[in-house]
């Protein structure tokens, strides 16, 4: 067993740093343990010379950021039931034995067992964005307290528990003079997925401020690299702002599955949280279901995604974001500057601005940059220029693809037959969606 003694001035206790103790001050000692090598230990009584079972498994619980053992559970010597044991009840342990006194306390309920529910398991690494799988446990032992201090993930775990660690590192030292790394994660950094060995059942205190600083990306990889049930827990886990910005970074087949197992109302407020476009994009191969959720949408959101879904999905109609900055052309240039800051909160397209009249006939467009430039009486239809470049909402993505690559445009409007205008593709919306055909 792979075992260090030796004294940590700051000592892990109670699942805090103990920081501040005196130079002089008598340190308790600190005992590491990998959890392979505990399991199968033999348990006695302390008045007892025999074990009476051996150590299969640890409970934690997490109450801390780095959780304390709080109970056991024992292969009895005779019989096949497992039972468990109080954490409190343990006198010592060690390398070769666990001490214990006998109780009549009943073992508390464990929030996570190391055995069943981390150890060649997946967790979560929240500080490197990636789902892990564990290979092993590290343990801090000290002052009769057992801390999960870090779960091992590379190689050299594997190697420990198949008894290879020693050769192989020998010869790999011999062989190319190299030396086979421990590779740890932090347990504060972890999230386990399935405690109490309920698949699924992901524990979310704690975790959702942790999921909102990971980028949107780097949550959709996590995502995709979970099992179904666990991949659920943890978009459910997330909160309604979090679950949208995933939801439009993950694969449209994991989209799909994540929405249509989800609560129908749930998945309405984060189908809001999206881009129109988006949104229909993840409603559009959902069938009956699709329905269902557009029925528990807000009304203008849920007109918006109809209104998407009424055209093809390689039409500028089917892509095209309704929301823009639209201004009338008698607006001068004063009251709409005061309005911006407040307009480019609700669309995508912020740095354009769209004129149309009474009746949504578009008259032109104007950049943020001449705005800004223009003396602040002069009205929107003295600087806009006429000639228009529109798409219609059934113009074909690669048409409108060379429409972008001819003129440079981030975004064209789309119009109908009578020109009134019914919303706008951006660039990178075309880009994704040939891309996605493309990979068809």
């Amino acid at each position: 067993m792979e075992k260090s003694q030796t004294i940590i001035p700051n000592l892990i206790a109670g699942g805090a740093q103990n920081r501040g103790l005196p130079a002089d001050s008598a340190l308790p000692v600190v005992v590491f343990y990998n959890l392979s090598d505990l399991l199968g230990c033999p348990v006695r009584y302390e008045d007892e010379a025999r074990p009476f079972a051996r150590l299969y498994d640890i409970g934690g619980s997490t109450a801390t950021a780095y959780p304390l053992a709080n109970a056991l559970e024992l292969t009895p010597q005779k019989g096949r039931l497992h039972t468990f044991l109080t954490w409190n009840a343990v006198l010592s342990m060690t390398a070769t034995e666990t001490v214990v006194r006998r109780t009549t306390e009943p073992a508390p309920t464990a929030d996570f067992w190391a055995r069943r529910d981390v150890l060649d398991d997946q967790v979560v690494d929240v500080s490197g964005a990636q789902v892990v799988r564990v290979n092993d446990v590290h343990l801090i032992y000290s002052d009769n307290k057992l801390i999960f201090g870090h779960v091992e993930i590379g190689l050299r775990g594997i190697l420990r528990r198949l008894r290879f660690e020693r050769p192989v590192n020998f010869m790999a030292q011999w062989l190319f003079d190299y030396t086979i790394k421990d590779s740890f994660v932090t347990w504060r950094n972890i999230q386990v997925m399935s405690p109490g060995g309920v698949p699924g059942g992901l524990r979310v205190d704690k975790l959702s401020d942790q999921l909102a600083d990971i980028h949107p990306a780097e949550l959709a990889d996590i995502l995709e690299q979970l099992g179904v049930k666990d991949r659920q827990a943890l978009f459910n886990s997330m909160t309604v702002e979090t679950a949208a910005d995933a939801l439009e970074e993950v694969e449209p087949e994991f989209q799909r599955t994540l929405v249509s197992h989800g609560e129908p109302g749930r998945v309405a407020d984060i189908l809001e949280e999206m881009p129109p476009d988006e949104a229909a994009e993840v409603l559009r191969d959902l069938g009956p279901d699709a329905q269902n959720i557009i029925n528990r949408m807000e009304g203008e959101a849920a007109s918006e995604v109809k209104t998407l879904l009424s055209h093809k999905e390689e039409s500028a109609g089917g892509v095209m974001d309704p929301s823009c900055i639209e201004a009338h052309p008698d607006t001068t240039v004063a009251s709409l500057l005061e309005r911006i800051p407040k307009l480019t909160e609700e669309v995508e397209v912020y740095n354009l601005i769209y004129i149309v009249d009474e009746s949504r006939t578009l008259k032109g467009v104007l950049s943020l940059r001449e705005l800004f430039r223009a003396p602040p009486a002069a009205t929107l239809e003295s600087l806009i220029s006429h000639e228009l470049i529109t798409v219609a909402p059934e113009t074909r993505l690669k048409d409108v693809a060379r429409e972008f690559a001819k003129y440079g445009f981030q975004a064209v409007p789309v119009v109908n037959a009578e020109g009134i205008l019914q919303g706008v593709v951006r660039y990178d919306s075309v880009l994704s969606h040939l891309a996605e055909f493309l990979n068809d």
